[in-house]
């Protein structure tokens, strides 16, 4: 029976449906770990090299296998030095990564739709990234979409959004919907974050403009701005001299751009008003001295990136390092846009003439009185009118200004001294040699952005002290006009935030905008030609992407690499040459005037905001003298200084003559225009610009005008009442 039993349950297990069969997870084993991972190179632009590659070998744990230091197939990547196919190096513990180097003349092309790589023994185990290739057309689309839109409907905001819009549809491969949350919670969100950038220097230059907007908001309350226009009236009685005196300032402030645009821009912006200069005017003032004064100073937040791009790109080319600074000032008079620009400031001041859309801006400033044009969309809100103290002092605006220059001085230098004296640390505890203290380098490695957003806070609360000491104002009007003035430049804000989202898009990684024209526009040049053809691609870049230090970043290793390679062939490989230098001159000439055109630039957004000018109306009479200047540049700078003619015996004297000949002949007197106008509809002539600047009443405003007549009017009746009251000689003789 037992026997029975057993038989019966055997039969019954070996029925079970599971029985006798291998386990599902030895029948179906999980599938092998990859071997490696490939990062992502953004979208690939098709025929333009992309910046990095990154490809990782992987162990069987998923973790970076740092003892793969063979080579493996790759598919889909190629590399060329000097145009010619180079071989794929072997990983370095664990890891490969492939990039553009200018400098070295290496590119590297994703020529596939696909990245395939996988260790050479093992090809069944290939790992794929699919890449989204578009055309290099499209790299344009977002910035060309920017400008004509902007022109089209006058309106900078919609123009922007659309375009980052665009861009970020490309980016998803047509979806408008995943573009259009790309826009929302990556491009612009990322411009007040910046994950990338620890520094957060988006977000720093924001707050530095709202706190300045601050100061001036709590200045212009308290009565201070008034009364220091009364103040510089004395000195600013004439168009020209208003004109010189912004010019003077923009000049004065060299140290940084930013804060040469803020403080001109707000401090003159009451002085020509009164002196009815356009807005426009004062933009294009404001905006033509900055740049060009900080990347000619020896001493600004523009010298350290510049000297370092030139030395990184002398260092890998083998050549003298220790004339990089040398060369950098043998660079300044081959800069002939920033020269020629700064000459063009003065004699557009100097001589009073105009042309273009400035010069109608002129006309309608002097005719109707209106400074900004009717309808325009300014780029802050003029701070609500107050009633003035009864004796509105100066100094309510003269502390604030002098302690805001004073404290971005002292903040740049001590900023500069705590990071020089880290790096020298460290250079000590790996060996290297230190650097020497000098200004410049100090000034060069300071944190200017959080120096300017710290004093700009700091000048804010000393306006406010001030106020109150000197009981311009209360505390509770303090505040409000504190909040008044920062809330002004939300329009300014909004403009920034959506301009570098665009610039943004158009990096590398993205659109590569700037790598698609540059490697469109490279041909086999004699080297003669080499300055003039990198003005032009600078200034090409430079108006597509909005920044001028990103077409410095990207130009100057090729514009060198270039240069040198050529003066080797003719054995003249002199880092001195004239020929180097002046291709050095012209990435960063070229990349102040795209800068200068270019409706999503920072700088110039920022003078539309100081000088509280239609942003539209700043570029459309800006560009025409930017193109003017650029042109002598490239004529009369560029082109013959390629075939040897001297810079200092020909090209600067010969070029400011041309400029002011221009201006004299093709341009006209704003002033005469005006008077011929007003003449025909019958109403009194401006005050013109070659009245005499000692006449006291042609500069008295109504008020005192009105109280010195009066008082000579009952000054001379009592004279004329005294001399009455005297006999006379024939009242004496009637007596007799």
């Amino acid at each position: 029976m037992k026997t029975f039993s057993a038989s019966c349950l055997l039969l019954l297990l070996l029925a079970h449906p599971a029985c006798g069969q291998v386990p599902a997870a030895e029948r179906n084993p999980p599938p092998l770990p990859p071997q490696f991972r490939i990062l992502n190179p953004g979208v690939v632009i098709s025929g333009v090299p992309v910046s990095k590659v990154v490809i990782e070998a992987l162990d069987p744990d998923g973790q970076l296998d740092t003892g793969f230091n063979d080579r493996a197939m790759i598919e889909g990547i190629i590399i060329r030095t000097a145009g010619k196919p180079k071989a794929i190096p072997p990983f370095q513990h664990g890891l490969l990564t492939l990039t553009t180097d200018f400098a070295r003349e290496t590119k590297v092309y994703v020529e596939s739709n696909k990245i395939s790589v996988h260790r050479l023994k093992q090809p069944q185990r290939t790992v794929v990234l699919s890449v989204v290739r578009i055309s290099g057309l499209l790299s344009l689309l977002p910035p060309l979409l920017a400008i004509g839109v902007a022109v089209w409907l006058r309106n900078v905001i919609v123009a922007l959004f659309a375009s980052v819009w665009v861009g970020a549809v490309i980016l998803a491969r047509g979806n408008f919907y995943a573009g259009f949350v790309r826009t929302l919670d990556t491009y612009l969100l990322n411009q007040l974050t910046q994950p990338n950038d620890p520094a957060h220097s988006h977000l720093l230059i924001l707050l530095f403009t709202m706190f300045l907007g601050a100061t001036i908001g709590v200045m212009s309350a308290s009565g201070g701005t008034h009364a220091l226009v009364d103040s510089m009236s004395r000195f600013t009685r004439t168009r020209q001299r208003g004109q010189l005196m912004t010019w003077c300032l923009g000049m004065v402030v060299f140290f940084d751009d930013y804060a040469n645009t803020m403080l001109v821009g707000t401090t003159m912006r009451p002085v020509t008003d009164r002196l009815k200069i356009s807005r426009e005017k004062l933009s294009f003032l404001v905006d033509s001295t900055a740049a060009p004064v900080a990347g000619l100073a020896l001493i600004s937040t523009w010298v350290g990136f510049e000297l370092g791009q030139i030395q990184d790109t002398y260092t890998i080319l083998g050549l003298d390092s220790q004339s990089v600074y040398e060369v950098f000032l043998f660079s300044i008079p081959f800069r002939f846009y920033a020269v020629y620009l700064l000459v063009f400031v003065a004699l557009i001041a100097i001589v009073g003439h105009d042309y273009g859309p400035m010069l109608k801006a002129e006309i309608r400033t002097l005719v109707y009185d209106q400074p900004a044009a009717p309808g325009s969309a300014v780029a802050v809100n003029d701070s609500p009118s107050v009633d003035l103290p009864d004796r509105p002092t100066a100094f309510n605006a003269i502390i604030p200004l002098v302690g805001l220059v004073a404290l971005v001085l002292l903040g740049l230098w001590f900023s500069g001294s705590r990071l020089l004296d880290v790096a020298n640390a460290q250079a000590v505890a790996s060996g290297q040699p230190v650097l020497e203290k000098t200004i410049w380098r100090v000034i060069a490695l300071a944190e200017s952005n959080r120096v300017l957003f710290f004093a700009s806070f700091t000048a804010s609360l000393v306006a406010m002290a001030t106020a109150l000491l000197f009981k311009s104002l209360t505390l509770n009007q303090a505040v409000e006009a504190w909040l008044n003035g920062a809330k002004s430049m939300f329009l300014a804000v909004v403009i920034l935030i959506l301009a570098w989202a665009l610039a943004d898009i158009c990096q590398a990684g993205q659109l590569n905008t700037a790598g698609f024209l540059v490697e469109h526009t490279q041909q086999t040049l004699a080297v003669q030609w080499v300055p003039a053809v990198v003005f032009v691609l600078a200034g090409v870049i430079s108006l597509a992407t909005g920044s001028s230090f990103t077409t410095m970043g990207l130009l100057m290793p090729l514009a060198i690499t270039i240069t040198h390679s050529k003066l080797a062939l003719l054995n003249q490989g002199d880092p001195s040459h004239h020929l180097m230098v002046a291709s050095i001159g012209a990435v960063l000439s070229g990349a102040i005037f795209g800068d200068h055109c270019s409706p999503i630039s920072d700088t110039t957004v920022l003078s539309s905001a100081a000088t509280n000018c239609d942003h539209l109306d700043h570029v459309g009479t800006q560009v025409p003298y930017a193109l003017t200047v650029a042109g002598v540049s490239l004529l009369f700078g560029y082109i013959p200084i390629g075939f040897g003619y001297s810079f200092l015996v020909a090209l600067l004297p010969m070029g400011a003559i041309v400029l002011l000949l221009i201006i004299q002949f093709y341009g006209r007197s704003a002033e005469t225009q005006a008077n011929i106008i007003l003449a025909e509809i019958g109403e009194a002539t401006p005050e013109s610009n070659v009245a005499d600047d000692e006449s006291e009443e042609a500069n008295e405003d109504e008020e005192k005008r009105e109280r010195r007549l009066e008082r000579e009017a009952a000054e001379a009746a009592e004279a004329e009442a005294e001399v009455e009251e005297e006999p006379s000689e024939d009242d004496e003789g009637g007596k007799y």
